[in-house]
């Protein structure tokens, strides 16, 4: 009764949830990510995927062995229904193939269900109508219906040579990679980023700079627990379909093929994605629900009674608890509370409260510091040159500096830290101090075109043309097809006076980027090549003539610094 109750309050939660999905649907509230894809107050289409998944399962459940009362099986299907289309609208892939593939399994177990002919014959429908609805979509998926859809596009569009766009091409290998180096125990939670930093392929220059998962949970146990986690972790799958058809005290065939679906589903979405707290908490509800259905006890239970139960075990957990909670859970959140209070408040120009807030965000909790760090490294620049006093700007300067080197040294392996670190220190006239944690940088990752980006920076603004023209190279040879590489590379043959190279890019490279590029015409003017200058500017007003009274002043100011 506990857990029939726990398990229709979570479907009411989920009604909810669709409920607020619809009005992203209608347009009348705005997802977080995309407008293509809703994701609820999740703020990302894939957690709510994956929420819907669970509980289409655990409703169609509750639907088939609803037997008496009619009004009950109506809203379970009705609910199914909306939580099926708001699945839809999340266009995540994996869990929409992950409920088909697990429907298809219920289906076909179905086939051979004896004790329910109806059942059975929906059953066969069921996989009937999925063999015509993958042929009808194959057939049409080259219509302008089905390319115009954000949601089925993204299916039709799924090939090899898509595959090979995403990130999950680049990272698998890394992952594959990070487990043979550390086959037994791992590399540690969360400390995929050092695999990925150390493995990095630079053909990823059109991706997110930094993955600090897998995007494929199998994956994630290999690299962060080695060989023994993922055994342990593959376990959580086969003990509870052991305990499902194998069991002591056995399941309905209804149940044995509603719950071997859903961990199939959930099992096949998890190949594209990780885990996190929402998916954690129903799939160790799941197994929790299945071990007590198989009336599991814990190792305890037979020598503590109850009443001693009540009078020493629950004060001892909550002993527990509320040091867990403060530490682990209420100054995290308050110290993020901070730091979104500090982003707001640094995009409105705020500065005094944007001091303020990333301060409490920082000294608020060691948990998540980094992730302060950085945005205080990305704003701080807008900061210093507001309206400040001279002093507060001197005193926030310290304590930025302070707190972002000091993270910097406390995770000396982290590379992108290290490069956060030196280019917040470029960016504020502190270039000495940049090419340590620029130079720890490159050591960690080494092919991380962006670390040489900054480190030729650093090169020609201290005025070491040769080094800063080898630095742009490198990244740029670590993948000549990509066009902002080439771009710096050319940036610096014209501060190196390469005369060569600088025409040899130019003749390559797209030219109303190279018209259009203001690096470009800093980088002439700097050098004071006038006449390159100018010849750029002229170009720019024939190409976008609606902008001449813009050029013409650009012309003027170029012509009085001959």
């Amino acid at each position: 009764l506990s857990w029939k109750r726990w398990w229709n309050t979570n479907l009411i939660a989920s009604a909810l949830m669709v409920c607020y999905a619809l009005f992203q649907v209608l347009g009348a509230i705005k997802p977080s990510q995309s407008d293509a894809r809703v994701d609820g107050t999740f703020g990302n289409a894939i957690y709510l995927a994956v929420y819907l998944l669970f509980n289409i399962f655990i409703a169609l459940l509750f639907m088939l062995r609803e037997k008496h009362n009619k009004t009950l099986r109506y809203a379970y299907g009705i609910l199914i229904l909306f939580q099926f289309l708001i699945l839809y609208y999340t266009a995540t892939r994996g869990a929409i193939l992950g409920l088909i593939g697990g429907l298809l399994i219920l289906a076909l177990l179905n086939l051979k269900n004896k004790n329910d002919q109806v059942l059975r014959r929906l059953s066969l429908g069921l996989v009937l109508g999925f063999l015509v609805l993958l042929g009808g979509f194959f057939a049409l998926r080259n219509t302008q219906f089905v390319q115009t859809s954000p949601v089925l596009s993204r299916f039709a569009t799924l090939n090899l040579s898509e595959v090979k766009t995403q990130g999950r091409y680049f990272i698998w290998p890394m992952a594959w990679q990070g487990f043979k180096e550390r086959p037994l125990l791992g590399w540690g939670q969360e400390n995929f980023s050092y695999v990925f930093q150390k493995h990095y392929d630079p053909a990823m220059y059109n991706l997110e700079p930094w993955f600090d998962r897998a995007h494929n949970i199998f994956l994630d146990w290999m690299v962060a627990a080695g060989g023994l986690g993922i055994i342990s972790y593959l376990l959580l799958y086969l003990i509870p379909l052991h305990l499902i058809w194998k069991g002591s005290k056995p399941f309905s065939y209804l149940e044995k093929s509603v719950f071997t679906a859903l961990l199939a589903a959930y099992f096949f979405h998890n190949i594209f994605v990780f885990d996190h707290l929402m998916s954690y908490i129903l799939f160790f509800s799941l197994l929790s629900y299945l071990q007590t259905r198989e009336g599991g006890t814990f190792l305890w239970e037979k020598s503590l009674s109850a009443k001693n139960w009540q009078t020493f075990g629950v004060p001892a957990v909550l002993i527990l608890l509320i040091p867990s909670f403060y530490f682990i859970n209420w100054k995290p959140m308050t110290a993020n509370n901070s730091l979104i209070e500090a982003l707001g408040a640094s995009q409105t120009a705020n500065p005094v409260k944007a001091v303020t807030a990333f301060e409490k965000a920082y000294k608020g909790s060691v948990l998540g510091r980094s992730e302060t760090v950085e945005q205080m490294a990305v704003y701080a620049p807008g900061i210093l040159s507001s309206n400040l006093s001279v002093e507060e700007k001197n005193v926030f300067f310290a304590f930025v500096k302070e707190s972002i080197t000091s993270e910097a040294d406390r995770f000396a392996r982290d590379a992108r830290l290290q490069l956060v670190t030196g280019n917040f220190l470029l960016t504020t006239d502190s270039a000495s101090e940049a090419l340590t944690y620029l130079n720890r940088a490159r050591e960690l990752a080494p092919y991380k075109q962006h670390t040489y980006f900054e480190l030729g920076s650093f090169y020609i603004n201290q005025n070491d043309l040769e080094k800063g023209l080898e630095a742009f190279r490198t990244a740029y040879e670590l993948a000549p097809q990509y066009a902002e590489a080439k771009m710096i590379y050319l940036i610096g043959s014209i501060y190196a006076e390469d005369f060569a190279l600088e025409g040899k890019l130019i003749n390559e490279m797209d030219q109303n980027k190279f018209i259009f590029d203001d690096r470009i015409l800093s980088a002439y003017y700097n050098k004071k090549r006038f006449a390159d200058a100018l010849r750029i500017v002229e170009r720019r007003k024939e190409l976008d003539p609606a902008r001449s009274a813009d050029y013409d002043a650009l012309l003027n100011q170029i012509r009085n610094s001959q």
